[in-house]
């Protein structure tokens, strides 16, 4: 008897699990639900923190100027040790990396690619995204749009007025200091998957609330960076990708790249999510390294990148949507309350101007203007990952 009734209620639940699949899952999957619906069920067939390209739908491209390569210079006339380079592609390759891309003094001196990857491949930056709210910050201040980072971001933010939000300044959106709280409900209808995939990323993020007072604490959540690239389009009243398009990729000489929106038409992703070949993003680094020139051309408001990688008061190791490497830290927190999510550094920089871009999956640009040197590493998500190995491997053979 027991069998029997064990055996029914397999057989039902197996019943129910074919129709929700069949009317459910199936079509949601192929958009019959809308396109919220379509992402929210593909993400979870693949790595939902790292979609293929083809999830990112719809992309809006931001159109580049590529004219001329970058230059290079064979490896073995560089001043870095063929040792020096066989040490950095050996960990690079045994931490699950795809690309590896070394610039010093303006030419690239190594290569090395895995996983079919190579210099035009493009690659999502994840929250090296974030960096360029920063970069195109200073030509919005520049052109008149925004007075200054110091002022309420509610002045363009109208829905901030009149509430604890209004303290809010565009410097502690930079600063990751902005005390807007994370969310880590993953429900399809909750803030943060509204956020990440939803419709109308603009009124979620707006509507997202606050647990710290503004700048008192760092905390790497995406609203902050979100709510720049809000900023950045209503101050401007141009699209972001056209005016990004315009200030930095064109003058760049980049080939054209990609943002994801939240539907057609609609905000941009600046929290994550822009997709570039690895070349071009060697072609940013080599622009924030050398302080807003890239190949002799002001790219960048003069003192602006001076500006971005000034200690935050919330953090000595962040600056403006930007890693800087001030004071060791064996465990460099997301945030400075929690110990969970933290990368790992081994031992101090071998530099003091050490400044980097990190992405989810270990993306990581890191550019020492002392040495004149730019490192690309692109991949995937490696726990052991040490941010000081490859710049320390470097900077050891220039010694």
């Amino acid at each position: 008897m027991i069998k029997l009734i064990f055996k029914k209620t397999f057989k039902w639940i197996g019943i129910a699990l074919v129709l929700i699949i069949g009317s459910g899952f199936i079509p949601a999957a192929l958009g019959f639900y809308g396109l919220f619906w379509e992402r929210w069920t593909t993400s979870i067939l693949g790595n939902p923190l790292n979609p293929r390209l083809s999830w990112y739908q719809p992309l809006e491209m931001t159109k580049g100027n590529y004219l001329n390569p970058l230059p290079t210079l064979d490896t073995e006339k560089s001043e870095i040790s063929m040792e020096a380079f066989q040490k950095a592609s050996d960990y690079a390759g045994s931490h699950n990396s795809n690309s590896l891309v070394i610039q010093h003094k303006g030419n690239i001196v190594f290569e090395n690619y895995w996983n079919d990857t190579n210099f035009d491949s493009l690659f999502g930056l994840h929250s090296l995204t974030k960096t360029m709210n920063a970069i195109l910050m200073g030509h919005a201040i520049e052109d008149g749009f925004i007075e200054s980072v110091d002022i309420s971001a509610s002045k363009f933010i109208s829905e901030w007025q009149g509430t604890e939000k209004e303290a809010i300044t565009i410097r502690d959106l930079l600063n990751m200091a902005g005390g807007l709280k994370e969310d880590y409900d993953f429900s399809p209808k909750s803030q943060r998957i509204q956020r990440i995939m939803g419709l109308d990323i603009t009124t979620a993020n707006i509507n997202v609330a606050t647990d710290t007072s503004p700048g008192t604490v760092f905390s790497h959540v995406n609203p902050n960076s979100q709510m720049l690239g809000i900023i950045i389009e209503r101050a401007s009243g141009q699209r972001y990708g056209d005016y990004f398009s315009e200030k930095i990729w064109k003058p760049l000489g980049a080939k054209n790249a990609f943002f994801f929106v939240d539907k057609p038409g609609g905000m941009v992703h600046t929290d994550c999510c822009m997709w570039s070949t690895v070349g071009d993003m060697v072609r940013v680094g080599e622009m924030l390294m050398n302080k807003g020139l890239f190949q002799d051309k002001e790219i960048l408001p003069p003192g602006w990148v001076n500006q971005m990688i000034e200690p935050s008061n919330a953090n000595i190791n962040y600056g403006m949507q930007i890693w800087l490497g001030n004071k060791f830290e064996a465990r460099r927190p997301y945030d400075s309350r929690l110990e969970a999510f933290a990368n790992l550094h081994s031992e101090p920089f071998k530099a003091d101007d050490v400044f980097f871009m990190d992405g989810l999956g270990k993306q990581r640009i890191y550019m020492i203007p002392s040495q004149s040197l730019v490192i690309l590493r692109t991949g995937s998500q490696d726990s052991e990952w040490d941010d000081s190995k490859l710049p320390n491997l470097i900077l050891e053979a220039l010694q």
